[in-house]
């Protein structure tokens, strides 16, 4: 048995910033990690990015329908067939009169030609756009990319279109115009019943807005 002493230990305080015994030495006490932290709800959201590839394949945006792309081979049918009338009248020229140079001025129409077939599968699932809550982002383009953010009290007029193609393949287009027409947006190759959606949120948007004025 150890006698009690009368006088009691002195208590040792940790100075400051030191780690307490059996802490491990590349975390300070009480410091949560970066994965433990709790979001600063004052920090602001991560801004979308202007590249197609991060903005639609991270799911930020919303895809348009992938029906468009045929829609849109059907709607530039007259004008592939009067590229390809081009390209051979270029050749026909070129074997009737002997000068071959002249073929070369098909290869204009041919480049015009291919590129739209190749790349329209690609610039329609560019596009993309997102009903946030308090404003409609739009994105469109693969090279010169367009990122369009309207705030709901600037929508002037919302329209809804459809051609005979867009029928066809049961589309529609939106379009929507700001205060004092400042600007206006196009969302082509919506479903029918995501169109009329869209259209009713933005105009009751709209009118909250205005009556919150």
């Amino acid at each position: 048995m150890v006698p009690m002493s009368g006088t009691p230990d002195p208590v040792v305080r940790p100075e400051p910033g030191a780690l307490p015994s059996g802490a491990p030495s590349g975390t300070p006490s009480g410091i949560l990690s970066g994965a433990e932290m709790p979001r600063d709800p004052s920090m602001p959201e991560p801004v979308l990015s202007d590249d197609p590839e991060g903005l639609l394949g991270a799911g930020a945006l919303r895809p348009v329908s992938p029906r468009l792309i045929p829609a849109r081979y059907v709607g530039g049918l007259i004008g592939s067939v009067i590229w390809v009338l081009l390209i051979i009248g270029a050749i026909v020229s070129a074997s009737l009169s002997g000068m071959w140079w002249i073929a070369a001025l098909g290869l204009i129409p041919l480049l015009i030609l291919l590129q739209a077939l190749l790349l329209t599968p690609r610039r329609v699932r560019a596009i993309g756009y997102l009903d946030a809550e308090e404003d409609l982002t739009i994105a469109s383009g693969i090279m010169f990319r367009a990122v369009h953010t309207i705030p709901y009290g600037r929508v002037q007029s919302v329209k809804i279109d459809e051609g005979p193609v867009d029928r066809r393949y049961g589309l529609a287009k939106l379009t929507v115009s700001t205060a004092n027409g400042a600007s206006t947006v196009v969302l082509p190759g919506l479903e029918k019943a995501e169109a009329e959606r869209l259209r009713a949120l933005l105009t009751a948007r709209g009118i909250e807005n205005m009556a919150a004025l």
